[in-house]
């Protein structure tokens, strides 16, 4: 009798062939729990952020803090001053500043806006942070006439949202550009182009509006949320003026609006306040 060592071809390629079924089987589920895992730290960001946002606002007899504040430099220029720098000593951690799932920071295309010496690398990056502010409603200016040294109006004080746990904050960001990873410091609300309680540049349409985004890339549509960026199975993370956070699809945060993915700007309006949580209403 001879012993046999080793297998023959079919035992092999039936060995194979049950190994690829199991890494097909199983390859999905590790993504998934990749993207869950991302999501779960994503919240955590956000959430840490509201927090240090609410103890600025302890210090500062509950105002919320001003978008961006224009400096005057004696050259003539400017120099930008972002709600994220504001609040940067309560937070203590700019690396929370960004998604997980945002990838790098910035993209050297984008930085060429600020070769201005009067803006330090500091002040570029709090421009590319990938959590959003609702400075539309934080920070509003019902007849479009921006506070003096803002681009926004005057900061609110936390007691005006009528309803702080539906009240929208911060979310998930990132530019109309062809790069994921560029963040963008604030988020519109949608419908807020035909809102009369706030002044805002999209209405989660396509954004034509330099402001909204640097030409060229501000007519690629890449994203049509005004700036809120569904970085995870078409969703972002989302906190709130109370200081909780969730995850939440971009339909959800769209409720009571007419808003739909593809629509021509300047269609999507509010029709029930009572369940659009970027407004100080109830």
């Amino acid at each position: 009798m001879v012993n046999r060592k080793g297998f023959t071809l079919i035992e092999l390629l039936v060995v194979i062939a049950i190994i690829a079924i199991l890494a097909a089987i199983l390859f999905p589920v590790f993504a998934q729990a990749k993207d869950a895992a991302k999501k779960t730290a994503s919240l955590s960001n956000i959430k840490q952020i509201n927090t240090s946002t609410q103890i600025y606002m302890g210090d500062s007899d509950d105002i919320v803090p001003v978008a961006l504040e224009i400096e005057p430099q004696p050259s003539g220029t400017a120099k930008w001053h972002t709600w994220a720098q504001t609040t940067a000593p309560y937070r203590k951690n700019w690396a929370i500043m960004y998604s997980p799932a945002g990838g790098p920071h910035a993209n050297s295309d984008w930085m060429v806006i600020f070769t201005d010496p009067n803006l330090n690398w500091d002040g570029n990056w709090q421009y590319f942070v990938q959590y959003g502010y609702n400075a539309s409603y934080m920070n509003p200016m019902p007849d479009c006439t921006p506070a003096t040294n803002s681009a926004w109006g005057a900061p609110i004080s936390s007691s005006t949202a009528a309803a702080p746990a539906d009240t929208v904050m911060f979310t998930e960001s990132g530019q109309d550009a062809p790069q994921d990873n560029v963040g963008s410091w604030v988020v519109y609300p949608p419908g807020g182009f035909n809102a009369d309680d706030v002044c805002t540049y999209s209405d989660w349409g396509k954004a034509t509006a330099a402001w909204n985004g640097i030409q060229p890339y501000a007519n690629t549509e890449k994203t049509q949320a005004g700036l809120v960026r569904p970085r995870h199975s078409g969703g972002a993370g989302v906190s709130f003026m109370d200081s909780h956070a969730k995850y939440m699809k971009l339909g959800q945060l769209a409720n009571g609006t007419t808003w739909q993915l593809g629509q021509t700007e300047g269609q999507a309006v509010i029709v029930d306040r009572s369940k659009y949580v970027w407004d100080l209403q109830q």
